[in-house]
């Protein structure tokens, strides 16, 4: 289904596919910005990605911010990117089939472990260290196991395993999940390369969610963003795609009063941060320079991809679809988003499916609310509505 929605987006997918070949054979981190008015298929050229990177041997996180998953918080990004990691070849999402490759004095759990030892914070070595040489006792493994999942055990249970495992007491520096969370990403593309695959792409979706923060969270928001951005951070062979409406950019960023761009790094000034605000500026000149703007398709393009949708279902469903998919779309204004168009297609296609006839659809989708206007109870999608004449 993936090469349907390619339609159109042809041009993109082959800029996504040289980025691609340049983590997989420099060990490149690169970022990616798409934008995109709403409904005009962001999510679904992710999904495109997710599986051009699968079959360069990716591992792929697919990972959509909410309120419970903000990009302030590292931690929660982590869990998220953690638990929704796909590896090529498996059908399932999860880190602790990736985790058990590593052999207790194979090479590369040597190399691992050093590169904690080196690089990362103390915990994550010691947390490697039991798990790989402990005793092996079921429980402490999942125990383990969930903390490099991204559900941090806590310090005093970590010394109480490792005296379990080793004897002796741990002295351990205090791990602060605000400050050190990142390195569990730098720990998890460094396993990744490690397994053999050719790095990590890491999608993120809904990245407008940051107009929904104050703007302390937003500061920390782009604070994070810089480090999936540039190798400097510690990460390595990483495709980092964002993925937003482009009102963040006309109603946040840069828009002409209160700006973003203006009002962080005053922010960063007035707490004496001033070592952050080039950091800052990185990102938005990133957001200005890496960006892939997902235009409106032509009608040729929606026309095919419509016919392609039509003909998928047919085959699903062993039928013979009707040639003129016309009346699905009929009354539907030019205006509307391209996902209410092919919901509306998919719905009449289903009722001719079972019922046969003429199926009239009208939709009808409120106007999009911007956060300064959005009600206490949250707004549904489009309203679509079938009437059967």
């Amino acid at each position: 289904m993936s090469a349907i929605f390619s339609y159109g987006r042809e041009a993109a997918c082959e800029r996504v596919g040289r980025e691609l070949e340049r983590v997989r054979s420099g060990g490149d981190v690169l970022p990616l910005v798409i934008k995109g008015n709403f409904g005009n298929g962001k999510t679904h050229f992710l999904n495109i990605i997710a599986q051009k990177a699968e079959k360069m041997n990716f591992a792929v996180s697919f990972i959509s911010l909410s309120k419970e998953t903000p990009f302030d918080k590292l931690d929660r990004l982590y869990r998220r990117a953690a638990a929704g990691l796909y590896l090529p070849g498996c059908s399932q999402p999860g880190f602790v089939s990736l985790l058990e490759t590593l052999q207790p004095g194979s090479d590369q759990a040597d190399e691992i472990l050093n590169y904690a030892a080196r690089n990362l914070h103390p915990k994550l070595e010691v947390v490697l260290k039991n798990y790989l040489d402990g005793s092996g006792d079921a429980y402490n493994q999942h125990i383990l196991a969930s903390d490099l999942s991204g559900d941090f055990v806590p310090n005093a249970q970590l010394k109480s395993i490792h005296r379990l495992n080793f004897g002796k007491a741990l002295s351990l520096t205090p791990f602060k999940v605000k400050e050190h969370s990142f390195d569990y990403f730098r720990f998890l593309s460094r396993l990744i390369q490690a397994a053999g695959y050719a790095g990590w792409a890491i999608l993120f979706d809904e990245f407008e969610q940051l107009m929904y923060l104050g703007i302390t969270a937003r500061t920390n928001a782009y604070l994070n963003a810089a480090r999936f951005m540039a190798p400097s951070f510690g990460m390595t062979a990483t495709y980092t795609v964002f993925s937003a409406s482009s009102n963040l950019w006309s109603e946040l960023i840069w828009k002409q009063k209160n700006s973003d761009y203006d009002n962080v790094p005053q922010k960063l000034a007035a707490k004496d941060r001033q070592y952050d605000i080039p950091t800052v500026r990185e990102v938005f000149s990133s957001f200005l320079k890496e960006n892939l703007f997902l235009d409106t398709l032509s009608a040729f393009d929606v026309r095919r991809m419509l016919q392609a949708v039509r003909d998928q279902h047919a085959l699903a469903y062993d039928w013979q679809a009707p040639e003129d998919i016309g009346p699905a779309t009929a009354g539907i204004p030019a205006d509307r988003p391209l996902r209410t168009v092919i919901r509306a297609l998919v719905e009449w296609l289903d009722l001719q499916y079972l019922y046969g006839g003429k199926p009239e659809i009208e939709t009808v989708m409120p106007e999009e609310l911007l956060p300064d206007d959005f009600p206490d109870n949250e707004a549904g999608n489009e309203d679509l509505t079938v009437k059967r004449s």
